[in-house]
């Protein structure tokens, strides 16, 4: 099997979620097949074993959040030249993009809807960017999805949605869930030192990780913080895709009483220091209205940490039971989890236990062989 990787949407340094699955899978993809050639637009690291060919070196640099609308363009250009040039069997995307006419067997990962479901609050968001992105996913994924032999889904739950979204046959959708990385997420004895960093104490507070973007409803989960005792602090750590969300944040907050003490904005943390970010909180928390899969769940499961996240979407499916599970639009509910992590000990030490065992399920070793399989067979049908 001749394999392509269009790994040109990752980035090895401040990855997001997305861009973590595209680099882990494309490192155990190769670890299981060396043959497989890499598009990248970067030095990766990680991938020494392979053919990579490095492309769109200067869109980042140069054109910087415009970067995606270049990549979109050269994907349907530069990326079927290079489809042309070594004929593989499989072209593979580990985003949700992929070429209008392949010219060859095409696979494409879905990862979430959220642009669908949540159309009108992006439509309100000032960043043009933001809504040009929008606009194109909503034109151009079904003809993509259609064109395409395969569609991975990164949950049970997102494939539901994209059967309830698009006129596609279940059975051409494949759920291939993502994993973490298990040499840096573990338990950690002395957090502290690093705490110190971002002046925090180990046991004194509540961690959120992910972007900052409006249906993550970190807004209620401000004002369940507001319900608990005034010495517990929440610490917010990820990159700002919406500022006026943060700012709506922080004046509900403002509002509340909630001094800035207590309500920590950390902003991107490094994947070194995350885990000891993980291992110094109370518990951390997911009260998300939507997830495609939800990363932060399992790593933080991973440290040890306990888990408080949403009763719907994929969220109940990758926790399972190892997890408190709230009603996202309820704050009395965020609220309650929290005080029952803050006054129960014997549940915290039954939901560490479960989230350690609960997190052994997802490995990037076992998503890389699914997708090598799925890949195969596609290529030998």
């Amino acid at each position: 099997m001749k394999m392509l990787f269009n790994l040109t949407c990752a980035q090895s340094s401040q990855a997001t979620g997305i861009e973590r699955f595209a680099l882990h899978m494309a490192q155990e993809i190769v670890s299981l097949d060396s043959s497989v050639v890499v598009v990248a637009s970067e030095h990766i690291p990680q991938i020494s074993n392979a053919t990579v060919i490095k492309t769109l070196t200067w869109s980042r640099s140069l054109l910087r959040h415009r970067e995606y609308i270049i990549r979109a363009l050269w994907d349907q250009i530069g990326l079927r030249r290079l489809v042309a040039k070594h004929r593989p069997d499989i072209v593979f995307f580990p985003i949700q993009d992929g070429l209008f006419f392949p010219s060859v067997r095409q696979i494409v990962t879905v990862h979430d809807l959220h642009y669908r479901y949540f159309a009108s609050s992006i439509q309100d968001c000032k960043n043009e960017i933001s809504r040009c992105r929008t606009s194109l996913y909503r034109h151009k994924m079904p003809h993509i999805l259609e064109r395409s032999v395969a569609v991975v889904a990164v949950s049970e739950s997102t494939k539901q949605d994209i059967v309830a979204s698009f006129d596609i046959n279940p059975d051409k959708i494949h759920v291939i869930y993502n994993g973490y990385d298990e040499i840096r997420f573990r338990i950690i004895e002395n957090p502290q030192p690093t705490l110190d960093r971002y002046g925090l104490q180990s046991g004194n507070y509540f961690l959120f990780v992910g972007s900052i973007l409006k249906h993550k409803n970190l807004a209620r989960l401000v004002q369940a913080l507001a319900r608990l005792d005034s010495k517990v602090v929440l610490a917010i750590a990820g990159v700002c895709k919406d500022a006026d969300y943060l700012e709506e944040m922080k004046k509900v907050a403002a509002g509340m009483g909630i001094s800035e003490t207590r309500l920590r904005y950390l902003g991107y943390v490094s994947d070194d220091d995350l885990p000891y970010l993980y291992n110094g909180a109370i518990s951390y928390l997911l009260p998300s209205l939507h997830e495609g899969f939800g990363v932060p769940i399992i790593e933080a499961m991973a440290c040890g940490t306990p888990v408080i996240t949403s009763n719907c979407s994929s969220m109940p499916e990758i926790a399972g039971d190892a997890a408190l599970l709230v009603d996202p639009y309820s704050v009395e509910s965020i609220a309650a989890a929290m005080q029952e992590i803050l006054c129960n000990p014997q549940r915290v030490e039954t939901l560490k236990k479960a989230g350690l065992e609960r997190a052994k399920m997802f490995r990037w070793s076992y998503s890389a062989q699914k997708l090598y399989d799925l890949c195969r067979s596609v290529s030998e049908a």
